[in-house]
């Protein structure tokens, strides 16, 4: 069983390691986070904090689709009593006095447990104080005595008027009105003496209860409300940008390794091919007993009974000057495959590419290619200011254009059919995915890319084979 702690500023890091010694202790957790884990049924993820503000903050469908792969996932404190407190129904665990205000409605404001720390090196140092904790501190005051329920009331109300990064016990005291004054110096002085700290006292509950198997902290089951229409575009558009692994000190995601089969694979536009037509035919891509040619078959006939066999105006679109003379049919399978294939670049996934590429041996080859890029783009190209668009390096359109024409020996005015080819939607969804490419090509040629079945490419050169690209 693995356990993975997300936490900081709650609880410092180092006190994780006395209660769960085997624990990956990782920074407050943000979008794309959970995607990047490699756990599965029997491990814990652990949900203390989280951060909204400068990153993006934990997605519902990241913690949902652990929950439906048979982590256990439990929160507390802070994002993680949050998210426990929102999605209790579907199986997250959450312990601790936080999680219960969120649950049961007493508290509905996300800022309530939001503070300003500092940066990691730091240790997250605490700058401000949650209002949360100020509230719990208030309640417990009431039933010692020291406030009465109005008096705290009003206290929480100047609390909650501050903006959370100016939240704390000093500006509570310094902006009271005087007639707050008294009650404020009363519940001051006592919480001097006795002082509480929620969060950090539900975090250290949350790894007590890891520590002790509690059986509190259990995966989803049958009492739990089933998780529906999990697998959305964006839950697969997050995982083919997050999900990936580490190659050489460079994260590879999912995206970047779908991009190198498509683009640089010799065997990508006929896989893809068959794939786009078998869906149109309605056969199995992967049935032995069906050659291409039989796909191929199939996809005209089913496109004839549709009425989609004849090419019209808008179908011609989709060809190439020189592909205007195709025999009929043939021109017909292309616009199928061109006009049912595509996919936008920031929606590319792993999943997307055709099933016989997407071996362990092809991903695992298109894994460093495309970590070597990255290493490439890193420290050989050279860095301007200014504003450039994310994901883009240096080389021109044009630069882009010729490498890759090149390489899959197609006239530069033709890219754009081997472009949809290849399953993208157009010149600038491949630009995009190509660019981080090209000096990868530029310095070594082609990658040797591990062939589906020994096929040869239309040359006649084996799948794999070296080649330089100007």
């Amino acid at each position: 069983m693995t356990d993975i702690v997300f936490i900081g500023p709650s609880l410092p890091a180092d006190q994780v390691g006395q209660v769960l010694p085997d624990a990956q202790v990782l920074p407050p957790v943000a979008h794309g986070d959970l995607l990047r884990l490699d756990v599965g049924p029997g491990d814990r993820v652990l949900i203390v904090d989280g951060f909204f503000l400068h990153h993006p903050p934990v997605r519902h469908r990241e913690i949902l689709d652990l929950l439906a792969r048979g982590v256990t996932v439990a929160g507390a404190a802070s994002m993680g009593a949050l998210r426990a407190a929102e999605l209790w129904q579907f199986g997250m665990r959450g312990v601790g006095d936080v999680y219960q205000l969120y649950r049961d409605g007493v508290v509905t404001g996300d800022d309530e447990v939001a503070v300003v720390h500092g940066p990691a090196e730091d240790g997250h140092r605490i700058l401000s104080e949650p209002l949360v904790n100020m509230r719990i501190a208030m309640r417990r005051a009431v039933a010692a005595g020291v406030l009465v329920d109005a008096e705290a009331d009003r206290l929480l109300g100047l609390c909650r008027d501050l903006p959370f990064r100016r939240r704390s016990y000093r500006a509570l005291e310094c902006t009271a009105p005087p007639d707050a004054a008294a009650a404020v110096d009363r519940f001051l002085t006592w919480h001097r003496r006795d002082p509480w700290d929620a969060k950090g006292a539900d975090a250290r509950l949350l790894l007590a209860m890891a520590a002790a198997d509690a059986a509190e902290l259990s995966p989803a089951g049958p009492g739990d409300q089933p998780i529906d229409n999990l697998h959305t575009r964006f839950l697969d558009s997050w995982r083919s940008r997050h999900a990936g692994a580490a190659v050489g000190g460079h994260w590879v995601s999912e995206r970047d390794v779908a991009a190198v089969l498509m683009l640089l694979h010799p065997e990508s536009p006929a896989r893809h091919r068959r794939a786009v037509l078998a869906g149109v035919a309605e056969v199995d891509p992967s049935d032995p007993a069906l050659d291409d040619r039989a796909v191929d078959d199939r996809a005209a006939e089913v496109a004839r009974e549709r009425g989609l066999l004849a090419v019209g105006p808008v179908g011609r679109d989709w060809l190439t000057g020189a592909e205007q003379g195709l025999d009929p049919r043939e021109a017909a399978l292309r616009v199928l495959v061109r006009a049912f294939g595509v996919s936008s670049y920031r929606s590319l996934a792993l999943w997307m590419v055709a099933e016989p590429l997407r071996a362990p041996a092809q991903v695992a080859a298109a894994r460093q290619v495309a970590a070597t890029a990255m290493s490439l783009n890193e420290t050989v190209l050279p860095r301007t200011t200014g504003h450039r668009r994310p994901g883009r390096q240096h080389f021109r359109t044009e630069v882009v254009d010729r490498c890759f024409a090149a390489l899959w020996g197609c006239p530069v005015d033709g890219l754009a059919a081997a472009a949809w080819d290849r399953g993208f939607l157009d010149l600038e969804a491949f630009r995009f995915a190509a660019e981080p490419l090209v000096a990868y090509l530029k310095a070594f040629g082609p990658p040797r890319l591990p062939p589906v079945a020994g096929a040869a490419t239309p040359d006649g050169s084996r799948v794999g084979s070296p080649a330089r690209v100007g």
